[in-house]
């Protein structure tokens, strides 16, 4: 015990000094007002804000919608912005998340950094930067949120927006009309409209996000988390081919690359009409009726090679 107690001294002495520069800093040290400009899904806002709070603080405060899933404490990685000014050095919290890339271009969680002069912000649109990291593959599964801009201008350039056609944003008004004030409504709200598009379009998804108030990265994340949810078109109707074990063994696989020669498509693509999508499943609730396909809602157990045809004149 003696051997740890000039430790336990130490780390004592170090607590208080921190203790008395957090309070000094908050009590003696007045940063006076800073303006903060953001840039935001092509939208500009600015507002004034009396420094020394934290960035993630005045964003919400002041209706910006960013992500953060650990309320401040620097352990989700997800509030990141790009600092265009003002905003001090990186601190040793947040490089863990951080590339070298993003490091060069002033990439910060806004959960760390202090208001202490004027600041210049980007935040990056959702889908915007899932698209980067596609494209620049640049995915790094050490880090649980990347992206990489070069520079806003080039970003602006790139981002391409579709707008929402009249006939669709009536369709989805009326949608969205129906949950208008109910608590918990968002999955439902998705699967209507997931039923009416036969997908979750991006325009449709934005346009649903500020309806609703929420931001469009928590949508998109739900929208990704549920299977019965699609990003990319989908065909009129859904074939699924069981792969569980039962259906396997009794054939399955050969059912599937029979399909797959039929359609023209592989597993998650669909035809060039849009009449079928092809998928598998690792169960359908039917094992004793081994192999089983289904068709959107109809199930077809017992099936062989020889039913394929007449089950996709059927819904032709």
């Amino acid at each position: 015990m003696s051997s740890f107690l000039p430790v336990l001294i130490i780390s004592g002495i170090l607590l208080v000094i921190t203790i008395l520069l957090a309070v000094a800093d908050k009590l003696l040290v007045s940063y006076g007002e800073c303006k903060i400009s953001i840039i935001q899904e092509g939208e500009s806002k600015e507002f004034t804000v009396q420094g020394g709070g934290f960035l993630l603080s005045s964003l919400i405060d002041h209706g910006v919608k960013i992500t953060s899933s650990c309320g401040g404490k620097a352990t989700c990685g997800y509030c990141k912005v790009q600092v265009q000014s003002g905003g001090g050095r990186i601190l040793p919290t947040e490089e863990i998340f951080m590339s070298r890339e993003e490091k060069l271009a002033g990439t910060r969680l806004a959960c760390q950094v202090k208001i202490k002069d004027d600041l210049e912000i980007f935040i990056p649109d959702f889908l915007t930067t899932v698209r980067t990291i596609v494209k620049n593959k640049t995915y790094d599964p050490k880090l649980r949120w990347q992206f990489i801009m070069k520079g806003r201008e080039q970003l602006s350039q790139e981002k391409r927006i579709v707008k929402l056609k009249h006939d669709d944003k009536e369709k989805l008004d009326k949608i969205l009309e129906e949950y208008r004030g109910a608590r918990g409504s968002v999955v439902p709200v998705l699967q209507r409209i997931n039923t009416a598009f036969n997908y979750l379009p991006e325009p449709v998804l934005r346009f649903t996000a500020k309806s609703l108030d929420m931001p469009l990265s928590e949508l998109h994340r739900i929208a990704t988390f549920y299977n019965a949810f699609s990003l990319t078109p989908k065909g009129r109707n859904i074939i699924r081919v069981c792969m569980g074990t039962s259906c396997y063994v009794k054939g399955g696989r050969r059912i599937l690359e029979t399909m797959q020669t039929k359609l023209g498509i592989k597993v998650g693509q669909n035809t060039e009409d849009l009449k079928y999508t092809l998928e598998t499943v690792s169960c359908i609730g039917c094992c004793g009726q081994s192999p089983v396909i289904a068709v959107n809602d109809d199930i077809y157990g017992y099936f062989r090679l020889n039913m394929i045809d007449e089950v996709l004149h059927k819904y032709y």
